[in-house]
This record gives structure tokens, sequence and C-alpha cells, in this order.
């Protein structure tokens, strides 16, 4: 009873979300086996270049890694972009057509660029009672 209870979680949650969480979700063991690995030598790039042994490690440890949380990151991931999306902040063309950092496909890159920086800023309010700003 407890599978099918989370079962229909699950189908609910991806039924309720949009194409990038879908995605995200079913492809993110694949996708993170790449990315968690490439995304250690991105981060470490110097340590790379110093100690070219180092790539073995990396692929025979992270790769697990990022089989066993890719689903997780992707969903993650997926629901943020997708959020982003309905705001504006990112465009479908670079999170489905694209490698870069804002890719679905790149599940395990936490920091990806947003459009308009200016308007993910909060707004300052000005009352009658501010005083008019000095340009």
């Amino acid at each position: 009873m407890r599978i099918i209870a989370i079962a229909l979680l699950a189908a609910s949650l991806l039924a309720l979300s949009g194409c990038a969480t879908v995605t995200g979700t079913l492809t993110g063991a694949f996708t993170n086996a790449v990315d968690a690995p490439a995304e250690n030598y991105r981060a470490n790039r110097a340590q790379f270049d110093d100690v070219p042994i180092l790539h073995a490690p990396n692929a025979l440890i992270l790769a697990p890694v990022g089989v066993a949380t890719g689903p997780f990151l992707g969903f993650a991931k997926g629901l943020a972009l997708d959020i982003q999306s309905v705001i504006g902040q990112v465009d479908y063309a670079d999170v489905f057509g694209s490698y870069g950092p804002a890719s679905i496909w790149r599940p395990f890159t936490f920091r990806w660029p947003i459009k308009d920086r200016a308007a993910a800023a909060p707004r300052e309010s000005s009352s009658p009672s501010d005083p008019p700003s000095r340009k």
C-alpha cells in the first residue's frame, strides 16, 4: 500500500509540474552521471591540470553519485527553471536547446544566469513621505 501511495504522489507531482520538471526528473539519473563529474572538473580545473590522475576517481566516484542523486536534482532544477520561465527570467530555448548552465541537461549545475537581474531585485517603494532622490 505504501508503494502505491508513493507512486501516486510521484505521478501527481509530475502531472502538476512543467516541462523542465518532468524532463529533469525522468532524465536526471543519466544526465547527472555526466554533469556531476563535469561540474567538479569545471570547479577544480587547475587541480585537474596539475594532477591528471584525478580524472579517474572523479569519473568513478561522481558518476554513480550522479546516477543516485540525478532524479532529485533534476526535479529541483527543472522546477526552478519552470518557475523562472513563467516569471520571464529564462527562455525554454536555453533550458532545452543548449548545454549551458541553465540547461536541464545539467542537473548538477546549481548556478545559472538569468535574463534580467533587475527584474529579480525587489523594487523600492516610494511613498509621498519619502524624500526625492538626487541624481
